[in-house]
């Protein structure tokens, strides 16, 4: 765990200094994402290995579904709970601003 604390610890400032090197940040997102993606198979190869899960994969599999289409249905009736208080007003039921001057109600 030191080992980690200090790669972040001394990434960052190294980040910093280095921030303005295209070169660099771009061949660190490259890196990155490709060891993401190294990452990500080696994890599903562990868990395919695993023959206690691979034998209650339809159960798990259910029961991901069913989360899944919960949260998503929270999302959707949280978007329109919200949309009212994070919507611009609509330009065309605002009052224009010209008409009021000319008619001298500004």
């Amino acid at each position: 765990m030191i080992a980690e604390m200090a790669c972040l610890v001394g990434g960052v400032p190294a980040g910093f200094l280095l921030r303005s090197n295209r070169v660099i940040i771009n061949a660190t997102e490259l890196t990155l994402l490709w060891s993401v993606r190294v990452l990500l198979f080696l994890l599903g190869l562990a868990l395919g290995s695993d023959d206690a899960l691979m034998a209650s994969l339809g159960s798990i599999g259910l029961k991901g579904a069913f989360i899944s289409i919960c949260c998503l249905a929270g999302t959707l009736v949280g978007a329109r709970l919200l949309d009212p208080f994070v919507r611009e007003p609509d330009e065309a039921a605002l009052p224009d601003k010209r008409s009021q001057t000319a008619n001298g109600k500004a």
